[in-house]
């Protein structure tokens, strides 16, 4: 596929795409008259840098990752690549733990709120009447009004 039709395929831009090129981010694509034609497996690989972005991984961890991958199937760069890709899930274990101890916390406070506004006669939100629309300001008129 063209880069355009790449860019749509993952949501990135053209330039996006070429920028990642350039920093090693993906492997340079391989071209057909100059045009960069974009393949299953480069497309799976962006694919997957996209997942790793959305996981918060730093794009230097990416690079790092991409270059591994590049030294081939050996054993150490294997070795490296899933120790790095065990380093980063350990990381996002720990903020999963600290989420779910905020989320939890959070509900805590909902509902404490919740209960002090029942407590306090009013009707819960649930049975609360819903407030009516806000009116939308006059608008000016253009028209000079007379002094």
């Amino acid at each position: 596929m063209t880069i355009a039709e790449a860019a749509l395929a993952t949501g990135l831009t053209t330039h996006t795409l070429r920028y990642y090129e350039q920093i090693g981010l993906i492997d340079p694509v391989p071209r057909r008259s100059g045009q960069r034609v974009y393949g299953e497996a480069e497309m799976r690989f962006i694919h997957f840098v996209l997942k790793l972005r959305a996981t918060g991984m730093p794009m230097r961890v990416i690079q790092e990752y991409a270059e591994l991958r590049r030294q081939g199937e050996t054993p150490e760069s294997i070795r490296l690549r899933g120790d790095l890709l065990a380093r980063h899930a350990a990381t996002l274990r720990e903020e999963l733990v600290t989420l779910t101890e905020t989320i939890g916390r959070l509900d805590d406070k909902i509902a404490l709120y919740r209960s002090m506004y029942v407590e306090n006669g009013a009707p819960s939100p649930a049975e609360a009447p819903t407030p009516p629309a806000p009116v939308p300001a006059a608008l000016p008129s253009k028209r000079r009004r007379n002094a």
